[in-house]
């Protein structure tokens, strides 16, 4: 074999696509979208990225999400998850740790105490800071910094419907507009000079 033959990079056979109705199915009973992958084993190119942003503004905006793992009863959780700015993330917790891994925007996350004191606030992206990993029943938040951030997901399974995410009883609730604004500016103080001017409510 020739060294031009040696550098040649293989076809994924597995390549997935939200195009290729025999490689996903979807799931809608979610708190967003959620593309289920049919395959095993599973490729993920740069094409997703894009595929991920046309399927969020083909339902006028909405997170959505891709899962490597063919069901919400899988063992284990791998998900490459579109989120926009202009939305409430409530701070909450699991039963098992997960980590976050950026590939595209920017995004701040927040660790907190049981009685919702900031222990940490980081922000992440691609060529920064780009990995994050929360440990089971910290309670923790996310705050988009871009109008689209695009992160992969995991944490082991199976999801568990209602109880998988115990919100914290400290946070504001989503009919609250006065104390999300109030949340938003205390997260956003907490970034220092790193942080973003806080969303309106106005602006959900």
């Amino acid at each position: 074999m020739s060294n031009t033959d040696s550098n040649k990079i293989a076809p994924c056979n597995y390549l997935m696509s939200l195009t290729d109705i025999e490689s996903v199915w979807v799931d809608e009973k979610g708190r967003s979208p959620a593309y289920f992958c049919k395959m095993d084993p599973v490729c993920v190119g740069e094409n997703m990225l894009t595929e991920l942003k046309n399927a969020s503004a083909e339902r006028n905006g909405e997170n959505v999400r891709i899962c490597l793992h063919s069901s919400p009863e899988a063992s284990f959780h791998d998900m490459l998850i579109l989120v926009r700015k202009k939305r409430y993330y409530p701070p909450h917790k699991h039963k098992n740790d997960e980590t976050f891994h950026m590939k595209e925007g920017q995004l701040a996350i927040f660790a907190f105490s049981d009685t919702g004191e900031i222990l940490d606030a980081c922000i992440l992206s691609e060529k920064g800071n780009f990995l994050y990993r929360i440990g089971a029943n910290r309670y923790h938040a996310i705050y988009p910094l871009t109008d689209v951030v695009i992160y992969h997901e995991a944490k082991p399974g199976p999801f568990t419907g209602p109880d998988d995410s115990i919100f914290a009883p400290w946070a504001p609730d989503e009919s609250a507009a006065g104390a999300i604004d109030e949340f938003n500016r205390r997260l956003t103080a907490a970034l220092g000079e790193g942080g973003k001017p806080p969303l309106k409510q106005t602006d959900f």
